[in-house]
Parts: structure tokens; C-alpha cells; sequence
């Protein structure tokens, strides 16, 4: 048993989940040889380095080092413990797993996905015939688009969730932590001493891309509510500025059109996806941010911004553009009436005219143009240098020599701007690219090479165990790989049978062995980096020699040390028999300078 899953569920699991068809889900993966490369959703890139392997089941990224199988993977992307994973892909593949079998709600991450869902349904369940389904009527929204986006109400009442989530035995520093429920401060104390924070709101559960509901945006019915929107904290699995609302429901038509649409408002979103309009997105309780942009280029190229036309919408697109531009992206903007905004625009004027203004959307130059009181030439002075520096600021956040060129010829061409001024446009600081450094020597570098040869010929295993100790390994992460290699190929070979433990599925499994980064890492770059080009047996035999000559060496440094020390102590029985193993030794290899 693993983490309380019998052993045959989790080879199942593994088996029923394709690592490539799971990444692509997350990562605009391009097909490369036999491997598939996109933008690494753990860190920030511009430039792809990260790598699905699936012919050997295992991801790797040059940047930043991350590795893993299916199972890692959505480790790291869904900060989910292991047994948390396993079910995760449990219920993707549709196979079924007692939840007492696998403790998954004695974890607290396990718990906030728990009380999060429950309060989902329990919000959804008290809609219907409620204030909240009498607004979002009014909307003009379809019940088929309320269903399908899990639209809720939260009854008015200060402890009607509450009283819930304890019948149903869950923890109030979880609900806490959740943002379901508030403590009370010391005015306010009582023998219970929480209360919802959501009431008399209406709904939108928010979720991850993977579509897991990590939290939620409440709109007041009333004036006595509070602000008028209402979004849950920030906690373990919700980060207001890494979530798109509404991009698990679009990932696939953004990829599809070849570009985003975003929004501001969930109301936006909402008419955009009723109308059909279904590669858009919005943010929820936080300005656009680097995160946002990040999570986007893993599906688009291009991004089109909708946002209001008022002087607060102006300023979001600016402040946008240069976070789309800094993630390698190309901004488009749609200029919409003034005072109107997504979702009036549809309802006052059709689907039909919104995509016509989405089709004829702006380049961000033509935009900045646009938002001129007067012709660029006819502005003071003064005037002209705010746009010139405004112009110059973006253009630093374009990474990609090409785009940057491109960019700066476009901005004199289109203010046109005197040739002198394209010396005001710096190319922005660009720090090199570096792999993740070791201190290799020539002895770990060909020990990585044996590794990386008995992974991808495990048939020599059993040879190599004879011949080969783990202390003849110099480097410690190296011995590290081996010692497992030999557990896995002789104590427990038929974990993988008689195949190649690098086929399909296999180095994926393997990597699991080891829960720290550092190994993985390692074990990782050893598969990509594999040495071939001639025969296996020829390439095990000069492995083999090469650490007989290892080892004549390591023990003729032993030796070296211990006639010395029975030297200087005199001890001559012991000295003659040293002296005669070291000339044993000499003569063994043949003459060889060791």
C-alpha cells in the first residue's frame, strides 16, 4: 500500500493516464522529434524549455530544473500532496477510490478542497426561488449558463452556512482559512464566535484551470452588504493573482482561436459566454498581474483586452499591455462606446456587433494614437515626451529582439517621430540563459553516463551489481541512483519486468522513487543527456573497465595510506602485506598509470 491506495489502484492510475495528454491540458505542448516542448508553467519563460517525454513518461524543464511523472506533475501544479494526486488523476481517468482508503480528508489541503465544494453545491442548491436567481434573471442569463458555470446564492442570515458546515463535521479553522466563515472580534463573541462571510450574495464559484473549485466572488443584493463584490482570501490553494475566472471552461476555445479575450467583470464573461463568444476570461479580485499573463501564454499567442470604457478601464488596459508584452505576448485592445462596457454592449447591441469590434480590434500603438486629445504633432511639448517615455517604457518589456525591432520602427512610423528618436529606445537588460550548474568532474560525468546506460539497457543490470559497488561511485547522488537501480533490478525486477526501464511509462515511475528535487533533477538530466552510438555491449564492456580501473585506483590510494601509517608505526608484518597487495594491484593493470 502507498499512502493508504492499494498498490494495484496506483499502478492502475499511472497506467490510465497519458503524461502527454495531462500536460497538453496545462501547456501548449509543439511536437519536437520525438519529445514535445512548451512555456514551463513553474516558472516564468519566454523562451520554451520545457519537455514532455512521453515515450518515457517523465517532463523535464532546462530552466528551471522541475521533473517528474504524471503524478509530480500534478504534485507541483496543484499543490497537492501524493495520495491527493493519485486521487485527482483517480477521478480524471474515472476509476474510483474509497476516500477511507486513501486519507484524503485528514489533510488540510484535502480539507479546504472539501469544505469549498461542499459550501459550492450548498450555494447552487439555495438559488433557485432566492433573490440571487431573480437578479441573475434580470441579467438575461439563460438557466443552461447558470448550471453550467455553478452560479449560487448565499442566503442573508449571519450563521446559515455556518450551522452546515458543522453538521457536516467540519473544521472551523479550515472554514476559517477558506473564507467561508469569519471569526467574530470581541464585541461581537458568542459560544460559536464565527460567521459567513458571504450573505445575501449572489454566487461564482472560482476554479483552478484543472476545473477544482478553490474559492469564490460574491455580488451584494443589497446596500447593508458590504462592497458590492466579495471574494474569498487568499489561502494554500487560492492565489487571487495566479486564477483567470472562467479559463477551465475556455482553455480549449482559446487554443482553438489562437487568442484570449479578457475581460473584467464575471457579469463580462458571462454574456461573452452565452453569446458564444467562449475564448475569454476575466480576473476576479485583483488587477492583471505577470501570473495571469504567465498562465495565458501556456494557451495563446495573442490577447485581446475588453475592457470598460471609462477613465478606470483606460488605465487597466495600459497597465495590461505591459505585463502582456513583458510575457511574450501581443495585446490587441476593442474600443467599446464610451460608458459601456462588455455586457451592456451585448445586450444593447447584439453578439454580432461585439465580434465585429473584436475582429477590428486595435493594435496597442493605434490605441495609444486613439487616446490623444489631439493629434500627436499638435500636442505642447511637454505633451509629446509623457507619450514618447510611455512608448519607450513598453517597449522595454519586449524580450524578443524581432518584436522589439518591429515595435520601435512601428511607434516612429505611426507618431511619426523624427529617426533621432529611435536612440531613446533601449533594448532591455537581458540575462543569460543558464542550465542548473554542477560541479562535474570527468569521474561523475561518466558515472552519470553508466547510469544513464544501464537505465536505458537494464539487462546489464544484474552484470553491473557484480562488478560495480555503490562505493565506487564518487559523487553521492550518484550513488544514490544506483543503489535504487539495483533494488528495482534485482530484489523487486518484476515492478518492471523484463523491459527497458526507460519505456514508456517506466522513467517516470522510477523518478517517483526519490522525493527529493535534487535526485530527480539528476536522474533526469542523466536520461536526456544518454550516451549512445555504439553497441550495448561494447559500451557495457568499456563501462566495465573503466571502473575496474576505478577501482584499482581508489584502492591503490587506500593502500598508499596505509603503508604510510604502518610505516611510521613500524609494523612490519602488516607493511610487507600491504606493499605486496599494491604490487598485485600495479601488476593487474598491466602498466597502466593510475
Amino acid at each position: 500500500m502507498v499512502g493508504y491506495i492499494p498498490d494495484y489502484i496506483v499502478e492502475r492510475i499511472k497506467s490510465d493516464t497519458d503524461i502527454l495528454d495531462l500536460i497538453s491540458e496545462y501547456v501548449t505542448l509543439k511536437k519536437t522529434g520525438k519529445d514535445y516542448v512548451g512555456l514551463c508553467p513553474f516558472h516564468r519563460e519566454k523562451t520554451p524549455s520545457f519537455t514532455v517525454v512521453p515515450g518515457k513518461g517523465f517532463y523535464y524543464c532546462f530552466g528551471c530544473g522541475a521533473s517528474g511523472n504524471a503524478v509530480n506533475f500534478i504534485m507541483r501544479h496543484e499543490n497537492l500532496d501524493y495520495p491527493e494526486a493519485l486521487r485527482f488523476l483517480a477521478k480524471r481517468a474515472g476509476i474510483t477510490i474509497p476516500e477511507k482508503q486513501i486519507g484524503y480528508k485528514d489533510s488540510i489541503t484535502g480539507q479546504l478542497y472539501n469544505a469549498i465544494e461542499y459550501a459550492r453545491t450548498y450555494f447552487v442548491k439555495n438559488l433557485k426561488g432566492s433573490p440571487g436567481y431573480d437578479y441573475v434573471k434580470s441579467r438575461n442569463i439563460k438557466d443552461g449558463i447558470i448550471d453550467e458555470l455553478g452560479i449560487g446564492y448565499a442566503p442573508a442570515g449571519w450563521d446559515n452556512l455556518y450551522k452546515e458546515l458543522m453538521r457536516e463535521k467540519f473544521s472551523v479553522e479550515v472554514c476559517t482559512e477558506a473564507g467561508l466563515l469569519v471569526k467574530k472580534d470581541g464585541k461581537l463573541s458568542s459560544s460559536r464566535g464565527y460567521y459567513d462571510k458571504f450573505r445575501n450574495r449572489l454566487m461564482f464559484p472560482i476554479k483552478n484551470v484543472s476545473g477544482r473549485t478553490i474559492g469564490f466572488g460574491g455580488r451584494a443584493l443589497s446596500d447593508e452588504e458590504g462592497p458590492k463584490y466579495l471574494n474569498s482570501p487568499e489561502n494554500r490553494i487560492y492565489h487571487k493573482g495566479s486564477v483567470l475566472y472562467g479559463l477551465n471552461f475556455t482553455k480549449i476555445h482559446i487554443r482553438q482561436d489562437g487568442f484570449a479575450i479578457i475581460a473584467e467583470g464575471y457579469f463580462d464573461f458571462i454574456s461573452l459566454y452565452q453569446a458564444g463568444i467562449k475564448n475569454v476570461v476575466t480576473v476576479s479580485g485583483t488587477g492583471f498581474t505577470p501570473n495571469q499573463a504567465s498562465l495565458l501564454a501556456r494557451f495563446c499567442k495573442d490577447v485581446v483586452l475588453l475592457y470598460d470604457a471609462d477613465s478606470a478601464g483606460m488605465k487597466a488596459t495600459f497597465r495590461a499591455v505591459d505585463i502582456l508584452y513583458n510575457a511574450g505576448l501581443e495585446p490587441k485592445i476593442v474600443r467599446l462606446p464610451q460608458g459601456t462596457d462588455p455586457d451592456s454592449f451585448i445586450r444593447q447591441r447584439g453578439q454580432q456587433e461585439l465580434c465585429k469590434l473584436i475582429d477590428s480590434a486595435m493594435g496597442y500603438l493605434e490605441f495609444v494614437r486613439y487616446s490623444l486629445p489631439d493629434k500627436f504633432s499638435n500636442l505642447p511639448i511637454s505633451r509629446q515626451e509623457d507619450v514618447i517615455k510611455l512608448l519607450v517604457e513598453t517597449a522595454a518589456g519586449i524580450d524578443d529582439d524581432l518584436k522589439f525591432g518591429l515595435f520601435v520602427r512601428k511607434a516612429i512610423e505611426t507618431f511619426n517621430l523624427p529617426p533621432s528618436a529611435e536612440n531613446r529606445f533601449v533594448k532591455p537588460h537581458r540575462k543569460e540563459k543558464t542550465k542548473p550548474k554542477f560541479n562535474i568532474t570527468g569521474r561523475d560525468k561518466f558515472e552519470r553516463a553508466f547510469l544513464g546506460f544501464v537505465i536505458s539497457h537494464p539487462e546489464y543490470i544484474e552484470q553491473s551489481m557484480r562488478i560495480v559497488k555503490a562505493e565506487n561511485f564518487s559523487e553521492s547522488t550518484n550513488r544514490k541512483i544506483f543503489e535504487k537501480l539495483k533494488e528495482i533490478g534485482i530484489g523487486h525486477g518484476e515492478r518492471y519486468g523484463e523491459c527497458s526501464v526507460s519505456s514508456s511509462g517506466m522513467i517516470g515511475d522510477f523518478l517517483e522513487e526519490f522525493p527529493d528535487d535534487e535526485t530527480r533533477h539528476r536522474l533526469t538530466e542523466i536520461v536526456v543527456n544518454e550516451v549512445g552510438g555504439a553497441p550495448p555491449d561494447v559500451l557495457f564492456s568499456e563501462y566495465i573497465l573503466k571502473f575496474k580501473s576505478f577501482q584499482a585506483s581508489d584502492r591503490l590510494a587506500f593502500l598508499r595510506a596505509e603503508i604510510a601509517k604502518a610505516e611510521k608505526e613500524g609494523q612490519v608484518q602488516n607493511l610487507e602485506k600491504l606493499i605486496l597487495e599494491y604490487q598485485k594491484i600495479q601488476n593487474s593493470v598491466k602498466g597502466k598509470v593510475i
